[in-house]
């Protein structure tokens, strides 16, 4: 039997195996390919010239098949997505007896790609350098480098690298300074005014109408505020590369964050809401849907907010790793919610359709505009409060 790809996905961004960008593949075949799969990847990305990082391969039997979960880390994605077809290809030729199965011309073609698609040695430097200096950095689709966010972003075009005949590529390693070296470029980047503005990332499967109620009203407040709703990660990587957008409001879709990873690096507020059913099968499990959703929760600043629906275990789950306090939302006050108000914390549930506000063991209730259904108000509400409180934390 061969080995079949059931799925595979290239992660841009963090996701729920790893904060870099990589690959994850699902298998199918007839015994089990691990090592096969290990020696080959390593093999391939070494011939090809691409970075791979952490690979790990999982397998497990199921009705008389092995399925396999491949991932590994890579600054090019989707190439070693193209690698990985051609380790799935190669290992069906070998078992086949297939002679005259091409493996090198496919290695050369991928090589060529990457070589094609690779950054100059000096971008690369100013990347490091960003993340040396906790800023946010990313090619964007147009081919440009971005460093930082919105009105705190800076733009570079990697061309300008490749017109200097004294700046070498990637594939040069060895023959100048290696890419974590400082760039002599890194002079007249303006890093004082760089950085990350406030970020506020919803995920999960609440109404994208809930999201955009709170992002109006930050707008008529604040002004210069940015937002995209059901924002695929293309759309959500546009809004931060405004350069006028003061903040940016992300309402997640489900299915590109599962397929694609987190688009963003940084955030001030992260909320996961609900998790919709529909995706539970191919994340995994309704815990894998909840680590995979909740990624942002984990790139959250220590200062800022995290919001977590805690009448769902699966999400309620992420609270042991979040790195910033939290506040436990609720349908009605049960026993989590009492034991997060013993410990100081922050919560909102409804009592009698009125939202009550609770610090500790102080509560304030508030009743819903009569226009919003009152579950949606608590979550507008606590956008409120958590974006308030990452704010006076910061500042």
């Amino acid at each position: 039997m061969t080995i079949d790809i059931c799925t595979l996905a290239t992660f841009d961004g963090p996701n729920r195996f790893d904060p870099r960008p990589g690959v994850l593949a699902h298998l199918r075949a007839g015994r089990d390919y691990s090592l096969a799969l290990r020696a080959a990847l390593k093999d391939a990305a070494q011939r090809i010239g691409l970075v791979i990082a952490a690979p790990h391969i999982d397998s497990r039997v199921a009705e008389g098949e092995v399925w396999h979960e491949a991932f590994f880390v890579t600054p090019m994605p989707a190439i070693g997505a193209e690698m990985l077809r051609y380790v799935v290809a190669l290992l069906n030729a070998r078992d086949a007896g297939d002679e005259e199965w091409d493996a090198d011309g496919r290695l050369w073609d991928l090589q060529k790609k990457r070589r094609a698609e690779a950054l100059p040695i000096q971008a690369l430097q100013l990347i490091a350098e960003a993340s040396a200096r906790r800023i946010p950095a990313f090619t964007r689709r147009d081919g440009l480098i971005q460093i930082g966010y919105g009105a705190r972003g800076y733009t570079l075009d990697p061309a300008l690298f490749h017109k200097s005949e004294s700046n070498p590529r990637p594939s040069d390693a060895g023959a100048s300074a290696p890419p974590f070296a400082s760039s002599p470029l890194s002079a007249a980047v303006p890093w004082d005014r760089l950085g990350s503005v406030p970020v506020v990332v919803i995920s999960g499967s609440a109404p994208a109408s809930t999201a955009g109620i709170f992002a109006a009203q930050v707008a008529e407040r604040r002004g210069r505020t940015v937002s995209a709703l059901s924002a695929s990660f293309d759309a959500a990587r546009a809004c931060l590369t405004d350069p006028q957008a003061e903040m940016v409001i992300l309402d997640l879709d489900p299915f590109d964050l599962l397929r694609r990873g987190l688009p963003v690096e940084h955030c001030l507020v992260s909320a996961l809401i609900d998790l919709p059913d529909a995706l539970v099968s191919e994340a995994g499990s309704r815990d894998d849907l909840a680590r995979a959703l909740g990624v942002a929760l984990l790139v959250t600043a220590p200062g800022g907010r995290g919001i977590l629906n805690a009448d769902d275990p699966s999400i309620l789950a992420l609270a042991d790793y979040a790195p910033c306090p939290l506040i436990l939302i609720a349908r009605s006050e049960h026993a989590v919610l009492r034991a997060h108000r013993a410990a100081g914390g922050s919560a909102l549930f409804l009592r009698d359709q009125a939202i009550v506000v609770a610090h500790g063991w102080d509560e304030t209730t508030i009743a819903p505009p009569p226009d919003l259904d009152p579950w949606q108000a608590l979550v507008v509400e606590a956008l409120h409060r958590a974006f308030a409180e990452g704010m006076h934390a910061i500042c």
